[in-house]
């Protein structure tokens, strides 16, 4: 859930970016990264975990009544990284960015990690959730999108996103409009 941090006067999100290996979750948070700014923690023996924080703003009925908003955006990695984390990543959350991966010989991981992802973070969690559907790698076995949100079932789906990796002002602007739909539910 939405929280607001009152010392900095901050309204946060805390969003989970999930997907299949080599789909381009962080390229993905490098681009959010740039915009706003990123953070690596964690420790030696368990490897780095990155965020993203993208800034934006809250409307009220004047320029005077807007809050600033900051989405933090963690890498999830699933069965593919041990996280002793990740029960705690999904405490709070207020929105899940998906990554498909269009490459025709990577349906079957795609599917498999999403079903990971909800056993992972509880069926009920996900499914409350409002989600961001985001086309991943592509190539000539082209899956569109949509063929993906019949079997990713739990969230509520935006319009998926089809945006090739390296169109990084896309996918900010894309996050930004999500930041709303998230305030409007917490709201």
């Amino acid at each position: 859930m939405a929280f607001v941090d009152l010392k900095r006067d901050v309204l946060v999100l805390k969003v989970v970016l999930a997907g299949p290996p080599a789909v381009g979750k962080t390229e993905r948070l490098a681009q959010l990264g740039l915009e706003g700014r990123s953070a690596t923690f964690g420790t030696t023996a368990l490897g780095p975990q990155r965020m993203a924080v993208l800034e934006t703003r809250a409307g009220g009925p004047t320029a005077r009544d807007e809050r600033k908003v900051e989405v933090e955006v963690y890498e999830w990695h699933g069965p593919e990284k041990a996280d002793v984390r990740a029960k705690g990543l999904f405490v709070g959350l207020d929105g899940l960015i998906y990554m498909v991966d269009g490459r025709e010989d990577r349906y079957i991981d795609t599917v498999n990690h999403f079903d990971f992802l909800v056993k992972s973070a509880g069926k009920s969690k996900i499914q409350r959730l409002p989600g961001l559907m985001v086309l991943g790698h592509l190539d000539d076995g082209l899956l569109r999108s949509s063929r993906f949100v019949s079997k990713l079932q739990g969230p509520a789906w935006s319009a998926p996103i089809e945006l090739p990796l390296d169109d990084a002002d896309g996918f900010v602007e894309a996050v930004r409009v999500y930041a709303e739909a998230m305030l409007a539910r917490a709201l």
